[in-house]
Parts: structure tokens; C-alpha cells; sequence
């Protein structure tokens, strides 16, 4: 009888472990994902327009095919972009206005629920603008939400947290 109890806590043992790794794998992928993404996003030097919609293209990739971003948190609005073809066009309109651009996100935190996934994370963007002087610096909370696809990770939207910069209210 003691025998079987311990064979039944064994097995609970490796399934919860087994459940944990997997869970632990999908964070590990999400994580992997989004570093790829802020790796491709960072300009180093200006980018010529061949270079720039090549890198446009590679990072809409990392999206679904049409994404949702509330900015009411920042004042804003609610922003949808229909298509992954309409996304990587305002990527390469934003990129062309960029000289150099550095990115470093920290405090990740991923929750995931089955084919779902968000990330909350505080993001660093130092960069130049063309033809201008000077540096700019923005430090936000965001979180992004992520939609799994054929096996894949990727964004379907961010939500805007709050202004980093700013004092908390």
C-alpha cells in the first residue's frame, strides 16, 4: 500500500513538472520572440531606403495580420491597423524619420493562457531624428498581446500602461 503511494506521488510529481517545462518553454519562446523583435527594431546607423523596407518587412513579420493598440492610457485613442501590409508600411514611415535607435526592455512579465499571451514590460527608446540634433529619450509601460499562430508567437497588440517619464499619479 505504501508502495502505490509513493508511485502516485511520483506521477503526480513528473506530470506537474511536465506541465511546469512546457509552460516554462512557451515563456522561454514568448521572451525569445519579443527580443527578436526589439533586436531588428533597433537602428544603428541610418538606414538607406533599400535597407529600411527590407527590415520594415522582417518586423511585420512578428505580427498577426491586423493588430489593435490602446493609446488611451497615453491619451490617445484606440488604434487598429487592418492589415500586416498597412503595419509594415507605418514601420517603414517611422523608421525613415529615425537616424539611430537603441531599445532595451526590462521587468518582463508573461502570463499565458492557452493560444493567448501577454507581456508587461517597461521599455527604453534613445534614438535621433534625421536632420536634427540631440537625442530623444521615452520610458514607457506597456503590454503587449500576443496571439499563438501555426506554432508561432506573435503580436496582435500593445496596450499603453503609462508614461514612465512622468510623475505617478
Amino acid at each position: 500500500m505504501h508502495k502505490r503511494y509513493i508511485l502516485i506521488a511520483l506521477a503526480a510529481g513528473v506530470i506537474l513538472a511536465a506541465v511546469f517545462l512546457l509552460h516554462r518553454s512557451e515563456e522561454d519562446r514568448i521572451l525569445g520572440q519579443i527580443e527578436e523583435l526589439r533586436e531588428l527594431a533597433e537602428i544603428q546607423t541610418q538606414e538607406g531606403s533599400v535597407e529600411l523596407l527590407v527590415k520594415s518587412r522582417l518586423l511585420g513579420e512578428f505580427f498577426t495580420e491586423n493588430t489593435f493598440y490602446d493609446m488611451t492610457g497615453n491619451g490617445q485613442r484606440l488604434y487598429e491597423v487592418p492589415s500586416r501590409q498597412e503595419l509594415v508600411q507605418r514601420i517603414a514611415r517611422m523608421r525613415a524619420k529615425l537616424a539611430r535607435l537603441e531599445l532595451v526592455l526590462e521587468d518582463m512579465q508573461v502570463s499565458i493562457e492557452g493560444d493567448t499571451a501577454r507581456v508587461q514590460l517597461r521599455g527604453t527608446g534613445l534614438g535621433t531624428i534625421r536632420g536634427e540634433e540631440g537625442q530623444f529619450l521615452e520610458i514607457h509601460s506597456i503590454e503587449i498581446q500576443l496571439e499563438k499562430l501555426d506554432d508561432t508567437w506573435l503580436v496582435a497588440g500593445g496596450r499603453h500602461i503609462r508614461n514612465e517619464r512622468e510623475p505617478a499619479e
